[in-house]
């Protein structure tokens, strides 16, 4: 492939991205406000986990939204609802910013949790959300890839580079 055919690529993947992004915002958007409800693995390397939020372009005047964050560790036996909490916290989501919520874990919380269940929600608010992205982050620092999830691009736009990286190459 030649430079041009990579930058075509580029471009095409960068589109691909933009795409993903704008639909970002309507999985939370199905009357409940609830934009997170998962539960992550924990394992003897878990640093941390994170939720990060990103309040759409114009609010026209709505905004911010607010966006409760609850981290819940569980055991073996535990289902959501019956674990411990970790970390609960209330972001302030403006137009266009990214606020995010953590919790660290010690090496106690690692041996006690095999899970932590993460849940998130703006209590009907959720059309004033673009993107949200959760996951863990490993003793590396690095991002935990596919241990988290989320709506937003964070992900693709990581396989996008390493394609494009790939792509160059093979010149």
């Amino acid at each position: 492939m030649n430079r041009n055919t990579i930058a075509a690529l580029a471009v095409a993947l960068v589109a691909l991205v933009g795409v993903g992004l704008a639909a970002g915002g309507v999985a939370g958007q199905d009357g409940s406000g609830e934009l997170v409800n998962d539960t992550i693995d924990v394992t003897n390397d878990t640093e941390s986990a994170y939720v990060d939020v990103v309040g759409i372009d114009d609010m026209n005047g709505s905004g911010p939204v607010s966006v409760n964050v609850t981290f819940e560790g569980l055991n073996g036996t535990e289902t959501p609802g019956n674990g411990t909490v970790l970390e609960e916290t209330t972001l302030s989501v403006a137009e266009n910013t990214t606020e995010s919520a953590n919790v660290t874990l010690t090496d106690s919380d690692r041996e006690t949790y095999d899970s932590i269940h993460i849940t998130a929600s703006t209590g009907g608010n959720a059309s004033l959300v673009d993107t949200v992205n959760w996951g863990t982050v490993g003793m590396g620092g690095g991002a935990g890839i596919g241990l988290g999830g989320g709506t937003g691009a964070l992900g693709t736009v990581a396989v996008v580079l390493v394609v494009v990286w790939l792509v160059g190459r093979e010149d």
